[in-house]
């Protein structure tokens, strides 16, 4: 058993974390992949648990999860290396079991589900105007001709509970209401979604649905023209007011190789600069040879979205992208100079 190996290892690199604290063995910090709440720096959702004799990675905000094994090696290369090592010497290196769902053991889905659970919603365009759904949409200034794209459920977990029920097995009563996104590969098959709340007050604002093995997601990918250059955002929204442009869930590096094939491509994070989650996305992007977007200094909006809501045309968000995209040595200078 590595039981203590993970706990050792995991003591130590949650120190790379802010708010870290342990008790009755689980670790508890503000989670890496989402950094937990922009708004409320107290908030710290994301923990190293065990169950069932092995460490694992979740987040309650995101609802990422690794095993033990790929959060080290995702979050501190070196210390992987003294893990995996030390593992060998103790003479254990199976692989860890499978990822948890914070729900239940993790099933394997199928395609087989295609677009059926979006045919009992509406679309935004076919809601009334002054639905609250369609206004949260209009309001966000998402262009009109991708309304058709998103749906509407008034019971986001309880519709996503009839469709995956070994994944959304608790209860769950009071309303729920989601804007719903679907994620299609690149032959534009449907094989999952993102439920987004528009209720102020979730404690879950997104939640995700999928019914194929693949760790994380791309949204956007039946659209995108691999012969073009290729955008890559943080959120979905953002990536509607880019032209070929999708959004990677977490930023899976390795998912992106794995379906965007074209190196024309641009990594457009959000802006914010003081993000330590943030900075070390650009910093990995930047050291895989990838051309990255360091926004300017006079922007102060934190990411496309609000930029456009602030009254900027979407053409010259796209200009000032273009204007301030670097590559190798010049993308870590001009990184450096953005974060201080």
């Amino acid at each position: 058993m590595t039981t203590w190996i993970d706990h050792k290892y995991a003591r130590l690199v949650s120190h790379k974390f802010l708010r870290v604290s342990e008790k009755n063995n689980q670790i508890n910090f503000r989670c890496p992949y989402c950094g937990d709440s922009r708004k409320d720096k107290t908030k710290a959702r994301g923990y190293l648990l065990q169950k069932e004799g092995s460490w694992y990675f979740f987040c309650h905000n995101c609802h990422t999860t690794r095993s033990f094994e790929n959060f080290l090696k995702e979050q501190d290369m070196i210390l992987y290396q003294e893990y995996m090592l030390e593992r060998m010497r103790e003479g254990s290196t199976q692989s860890k079991p499978a990822e948890t769902s914070s729900f239940a053991t993790k099933p394997t889905f199928t395609t087989s589900l295609g677009v059926k659970p979006f045919k009992e919603l509406k679309k935004i365009s076919q809601l009334p105007l002054r639905h609250p759904a369609r206004l949260y949409i209009l309001q966000r200034k998402i262009p009109s001709n991708v309304h058709y794209k998103i749906f509407y459920v008034e019971n986001g977990y309880n519709w996503a509970r009839k469709w995956l029920p070994e994944k959304f097995a608790k209860d769950f009563d009071g309303r729920d209401p989601r804007i719903v996104l679907p994620l299609k590969d690149n032959n534009g098959v449907c094989f999952g979604a993102i439920a987004r709340s528009i209720d102020p007050n979730s404690k879950h604002r997104y939640m995700k649905l999928s019914w194929t093995d693949e760790e994380g997601f791309i949204y956007g990918l039946e659209d995108v023209d691999q012969s073009k250059t290729v955008y890559v955002t943080e959120g979905q929204f953002d990536s509607m007011f880019l032209p070929n442009a999708v959004a990677v869930g977490s930023l899976h590096w390795k998912l992106l190789t794995k379906h965007i094939t074209t190196s024309n491509v641009v990594i457009v994070l959000d802006n914010e600069p003081r993000n330590p989650t943030t900075n070390e996305s650009l910093a990995k992007a930047i050291d895989a040879g990838y051309k990255v977007c360091i926004w300017p200094s006079h922007i102060k909006e934190k990411d496309i979205n609000d930029m456009v809501i602030n009254g900027m045309d979407p053409v010259n968000v796209r200009q000032i992208i273009e204007s301030n995209t670097y590559q190798g040595l010049k993308a870590k200078l001009a990184h450096s100079v953005w974060r201080k």
